[in-house]
C-alpha cells in the first residue's frame, strides 16, 4: 500500500510540474490580444465629445471617425488571427495536459508491470535471514551469519566461514577481527598467524606494521620454513630501511625455491625493487665471470682468484654478512675448489651462530651446491 501512495504522489508532482507552466502560457496569450483594439474604441469616444463640444466639425469628425474604424477593423482581424492561433496553441496545451494527466502515469505503471514484481508480498530482513540458503544474496547471507556471530560470539566455524568473504568485499577491517576470534578459539598455528598477518598488510596499503609483523614472527616460531611470514618479514626489513638484510632474506627465499614455485616471480620482483648495493662485499658475480671470458685463461682465473680472496678477507674484518659467505661458497665451487667451500661454509656457521635467518641464507646456497652436511 505505502509503495502505491508514493507512486500516486509521484505522478502527481510530474502532472504539476507540466501544467502549471502551460495554464500560465494560455493567460498571457489572451492578454496581449486586447489591448490595441480598447485603445481605438476610446479615440472614438473621444472624438463623440470633441464634436458635441464643438471643438472639431461635422466632417471633420466624420473623417477621423472613418480613420480610426479603419484601423478597428484591421486591428479586428489581428486579433481574430491572434486568438485563432491562441485558440491553436490552447488546444495543444490541452492535449499536452491529458497527455501529461493520463499518459505519464499510464506509462509508468505499465513499466511497472512490465520489470517489476508488485504481486510479491513484502520481504523485511528477518524473513529474508530466516528463508533458505538457496534463495537468499550474498549480502542477506552475509547479514545472517553475522547475526548468527552477534549471538554464537564462540562458534570458530561462523568466524572460519565469513573471514574470506570479508576479504574479498574489501572489508579487511572486518577480517582481521575475524581472524582474531579465530585464534582466540582455535589456538595458534602458523597458518592462522600468517593469515592475519596478510589480511593486517592488505588493510595497511601494503605497509608491514607492527602487528603484522608479531603475526609474522609467531608463524616463522611455529613453522621456519612456511613461505609466506619470511616473506613479509623480508619486506619489513625493506621498508625499515635495511634492504641489504631483506635482500639477503629474499636471495634466500629464491635459492630454496622448488622448480616452478608459483611465488617465485612474486619474490624476484621484490628483489629487484629493493636493488640493494652489497658494495665491496658482493664478490664476483656471475657477470664479472662472464666477463673475464675474454682474458687468457691464465689471466681469467687470476682476476677470478683474486677476486674472490679479496671477498675472503673482507669477510674476516665484517663476518657478519650472510650474503657475502655465501657468495665466497659459491664463487670456491665455480673455481673448483670444494675444500675451500667447505672451509667457508663451516667459517660462515661459526660467525653466524645464533641469527637463524643469516645461517639459512647459507646453508640454502650450501644445499643448493650440494656440499651441506
Amino acid at each position: 500500500m505505502v509503495f502505491w501512495v508514493i507512486m500516486a504522489v509521484l505522478a502527481v508532482s510530474a502532472t504539476v510540474s507540466v501544467l502549471v507552466p502551460l495554464n500560465r502560457n494560455r493567460r498571457i496569450d489572451q492578454r496581449t490580444a486586447e489591448p490595441e483594439v480598447s485603445v481605438y474604441r476610446d479615440q472614438l469616444d473621444e472624438i463623440a465629445r470633441d464634436r458635441d463640444r464643438g471643438v472639431i466639425g461635422e466632417a471633420e469628425a466624420e473623417a477621423a471617425r472613418t480613420e480610426i474604424a479603419r484601423r478597428l477593423i484591421k486591428a479586428g482581424a489581428a486579433g481574430s488571427e491572434v486568438g485563432n492561433s491562441s485558440s491553436a496553441a490552447s488546444r495543444s496545451r490541452q492535449v499536452a495536459g491529458v497527455l501529461a494527466v493520463v499518459g505519464i502515469p499510464v506509462l509508468a505503471i505499465g513499466f511497472y508491470l512490465f520489470v517489476g514484481s508488485p504481486n510479491l508480498p513484502d520481504a523485511p530482513l528477518e524473513a529474508r535471514l530466516n528463508a533458505a540458503p538457496g534463495e537468499q544474496d550474498i549480502a542477506t547471507l552475509i547479514s545472517r551469519v553475522e547475526a548468527h556471530l552477534a549471538q554464537n560470539p564462540d562458534d570458530s566455524e561462523g568466524w572460519e566461514l565469513i573471514a574470506p568473504v570479508y576479504i574479498r568485499l574489501g572489508r579487511l577491517d572486518d577480517a582481521e577481527e575475524a581472524h582474531r576470534n579465530i585464534l582466540r578459539l582455535l589456538g595458534s598455528t602458523a597458518e592462522r598467524e600468517s593469515a592475519l598477518g596478510e589480511v593486517i598488510v592488505q588493510a595497511n596499503g601494503g605497509q608491514v606494521t607492527t602487528a603484522a609483523r608479531e603475526a609474522f614472527e609467531k608463524a616463522i616460531a611455529l613453522d621456519p620454513s612456511l613461505v609466506g611470514p619470511r616473506f613479509y618479514l623480508a619486506l619489513a626489513e625493506g621498508q625499515a630501511g635495511r634492504t641489504a638484510e631483506a635482500a639477503v632474506a629474499l636471495r634466500a627465499l629464491i635459492s630454496e625455491a622448488p622448480p616452478g614455485a608459483p611465488w617465485l616471480g612474486v619474490v624476484r620482483g621484490a628483489l629487484a625493487q629493493l636493488a640493494p648495493d652489497d658494495g665491496d662485499l658482493a664478490g664476483p658475480t656471475t657477470e664479472d665471470i662472464e666477463a673475464a671470458g675474454d682474458l687468457a685463461p691464465d689471466d681469467r682465473l687470476a682476476m677470478i682468484e683474486d677476486m674472490v680472496d679479496g671477498l675472503a678477507a673482507r669477510l674476516q674484518a665484517e663476518p657478519d654478512y650472510a650474503e657475502g659467505w655465501a657468495r665466497l661458497v659459491r664463487s670456491y665451487m665455480v673455481l673448483e675448489r670444494p675444500d675451500d667451500a667447505r672451509t667457508a661454509l663451516a667459517e660462515a656457521r661459526a660467525a653466524l651462530a645464533g641469527d637463524r635467518a643469516s645461517t639459512a641464507v647459507v646453508e640454502a646456497e650450501a644445499k643448493a651446491l650440494g656440499i651441506a652436511d
